[in-house]
């Protein structure tokens, strides 16, 4: 009885087809493990809409890159970086990745934020919402001009970044 599946018989398979296969299902993987974490992404965006709009303040480190954090109600952590040249991003880790399965545990912090002296600039979020076709759009205030900011949601880069009437209306 066979089973159809034969071992190599020639050394070249050993040494070209297999490697060769290995290598190419690599971006595939890769593909795969990005959808997967970009559909984290979007479900924290959505969960914790309502819990971002506590002003950011952040350190600036010795690569000019000021990072900062806000914590949720649930837990998750929204972590924002500004990089050299305005260039921005969003990133959220979840409570679980902590290994807490309760999110009671986050209940006595609210809505802290991790802040530090040293912080370029003062931002306040005066609204934010998320459109079903994957995009969080956010209008911050920073020293008094107003941004709309619009993240793509799957990994938190955002795309543009363009300066709007501050008076208005959000949506």
């Amino acid at each position: 009885m066979s089973s159809g599946f034969q071992w190599p018989s020639k050394w070249w398979q050993w040494l070209l087809v297999y490697p060769g296969l290995a290598v190419a299902l690599i971006p595939i993987v890769n593909d795969y493990l990005r959808s997967r974490d970009g559909n984290s992404q979007v479900a924290l965006w959505t969960k914790n809409i309502s819990c971002i709009e506590a002003p950011f303040a952040g350190v600036l480190n010795e690569f000019n890159v000021q990072t900062s954090a806000t914590i949720c109600k649930s837990g998750d952590v929204l972590v924002r970086f500004i990089a050299p040249g305005d260039k921005r991003a969003y990133r959220w880790v979840p409570v679980e990745l902590f290994g807490l399965r309760s999110v009671s545990t986050f209940s006595l912090i609210g809505n802290a934020n991790a802040q530090a002296p040293g912080a370029r600039q003062h931002e306040e979020t005066v609204c934010q919402w998320a459109r079903p076709d994957g995009w969080v759009i956010r209008r911050v205030k920073v020293e008094g001009s107003c941004f709309e900011e619009h993240i793509w949601a799957a990994t938190g880069e955002v795309r543009r970044r363009q300066r709007v009437d501050c008076r208005a209306p959000c949506r």
